[in-house]
Order: structure tokens, then sequence, then C-alpha cells
């Protein structure tokens, strides 16, 4: 098991940007891989002038895990003790990474820091390494994402944020995309944090919760109806999180819906629609009284486009324009 670090308030470690040539590991620390979409992401990896290297455990199951925790810990401290290794790119989310929080070597990480790439459940082990670290890691698009429905803004946000060593400035919205809906005004600035709602709320309490305070709190989740949003976003009040945070960005809440039946209705009883709180119901109920700046809508997540945000660095959130701005380079130069 290895030992907490405990990096200081402030401290904060910024990977080598990635270039053509360098080595990239995979590794599937959470669900099991869906072969033709990882083959596919592989590829575009190597079209990019990168090398991969597969985790010897990739490709194995367990249930809904990609193998044994200790499998998928392996994996991924192998990768973080390679020192030929520059970047780690996870396969997809799914459910696992919490299993090994408490199994990975978090010194090999600061010791010889490097890109590292995933959303999802992923969030996981960003909260892990900002607090075990203090390391800037980056929330964007697994292997799995970039071979399925890839998408040029996917793409090239990917690239850009992993490669540069200059501030990645202000975020392009997709096109076809709605403006951000500006549910608190104001502007605010502070250290990007989050990721996946139901993540950060299933840490809280433990040695790898996420810390928010004067931050810029980014959140997204697929698949969770209202009351279940409503549930989390209560965790984070009650926690004192969600008062903490200098803004929110909330990023795609992906068929997070009401269904015609959920979980807490008797079988065969459908909850008739006029009862149910919709998804947008809550998110104002909980941040149009924030009194923060609050943006949603934003494509990060699970939706088509996703930008890669490195988590940790500078970023103001503008909810008069509408945007989010990257005020600082998450690569250091070398």
């Amino acid at each position: 098991m290895a030992s907490a670090l405990n990096p200081l308030p402030g401290d904060k470690i910024k990977p080598p940007p990635l270039k053509a040539g360098d080595l990239i590991a995979v590794v599937a620390p959470a669900g099991p891989v869906h072969e033709a979409a990882f083959t596919g992401g592989v590829k575009v990896l190597e079209n990019q002038g990168f090398r991969v290297k597969v985790g010897k455990h990739v490709g194995e199951q367990l249930g809904y895990l990609a193998g044994p925790d200790e499998a998928r810990a392996e994996d991924l401290n192998e990768a973080l003790r390679d020192a030929d290794v520059r970047g780690i790119v996870c396969v997809r989310g799914g459910y696992g990474c919490g299993r090994i929080l408490n199994l990975v070597d978090y010194a090999a990480m600061r010791d010889n820091p490097r890109v590292f790439v995933g959303y999802s459940d992923v969030t996981a082990l960003h909260c892990a390494f900002a607090r075990q670290v203090g390391l800037v890691t980056f929330h964007g698009p697994m292997v799995e994402s970039l071979g399925d429905g890839l998408t040029r803004l996917t793409l090239e946000s990917f690239l850009r944020a992993v490669t540069s060593t200059e501030p990645l400035d202000v975020l392009p919205m997709p096109v076809d995309y709605a403006p951000p809906q500006i549910v608190g005004a104001g502007r605010a600035t502070g250290p990007l944090a989050g990721g996946n709602l139901s993540i950060v709320a299933s840490l809280l309490g433990t040695p790898y919760e996420l810390e928010v305070r004067g931050r810029i709190l980014m959140l997204e989740d697929v698949g969770e109806e209202p009351y279940r949003v409503d549930r989390m976003l209560r965790q984070l009040v009650l926690s004192g999180k969600l008062g903490q945070a200098a803004g929110v960005a909330l990023g795609e809440m992906i068929n997070c819906e009401p269904k015609p039946e959920t979980a807490a209705t008797p079988p065969g009883r459908a909850v008739p629609a006029a009862s149910e709180l919709l998804l947008g119901d809550v998110i104002t109920d909980y941040f149009a009284r924030l009194g923060r700046p609050v943006l949603s809508g934003l494509p990060c997540g699970h939706g088509r486009d996703k930008w890669t945000l490195p988590l940790g660095c500078l970023a103001s959130i503008d909810a008069y324009k509408g945007r989010l701005v990257l005020e600082e380079a998450a690569c250091r130069p070398g």
C-alpha cells in the first residue's frame, strides 16, 4: 500500500508536454474493455505520432471490473514506475477506480510526473493525484472515447491540452451547441477542480476527497435521475463543499431526466410526469441562489464533444460572457 504524501496547500506539479514519439501507457483501472472502441482509440493515438504501451492486464474482466483490483493497480503502477512512459491514458470509466486508490504508488508519480488523462469514474484518480501529489491531471477523452464517435473538437482539445506549454485561453464551444446557460451571474478565478458528480460525492470523508475552497468546481454526470443528482448535490451542501467554490462550471448531464418508473417507485406504478422535478429544476434550485458565477451545458464529460480540462490549473469563469478561460499552461517546459 502506498503512503499518502500530503502535499502542502497550493503545491502544484505540472507534467512535461507530450510530443511525437513519446510513449503513452494505456491502462484500464475501472470497467472492462470494449474491444472495437479500444482498438480504434489506440490507432488514433498512434496516428498522432505517439507510441502506445498496453498494460498487460488490459482485456481482463471480473464482472463489472477490468480484472481484480491488484491487477488493475499493477498496470497503473507499472506505468507510473516506467521512466520511459510520458503519458497515461485510461481506457474507459465505468466503476472500479475507487477500489484501488490505496494501492497506487503516488510517490512514483511525484518523482516522475507525466500526463494523466481520463474522465467519469477516473475522477477518483484525479482527486487522489491532486490530494496525494499535487499533480495537474487532465479531465478528457479516454481511449474508447477516441475510438468511437471522435469529433474534431474533442481531438483538437485533447492534443492542445497535453502538448502545449502555453495557456489554453478561451475554450471554444461546438458550433451546433446552444450557448452555455447562465445559472448564476458574475466572474471568478481559481484553480479548476472536479469531475464526475457521483464520484466527487462518494469520496467525501475520505483522504481523497476533492478540495473545493476557492476553486472553479466542474461537475458532470450520466444516467442519474434528478432525485439522485439532488441527493449528491445535497451531500456537497451539507459537507460545506459547495459553498466553498469560487464558481461552478457544469458539464453535460447526459440521460439524467426522470424515468417512467424509478427504484423509489413500487413495481408497476408509474410516477405521474407532473409530479417529477426535472434536472433543470434541481440545477436551478441549488445553483441559482449560490451567489457564485455558474454556467451549465459545457462540453465536458459524457457528451459528444469533450473539452480536455487541466485540473489544478488556474481558470476563470465569466458568466456574463458565458465562457470558461484557462489562464495558465497545463504542462511545464521540458
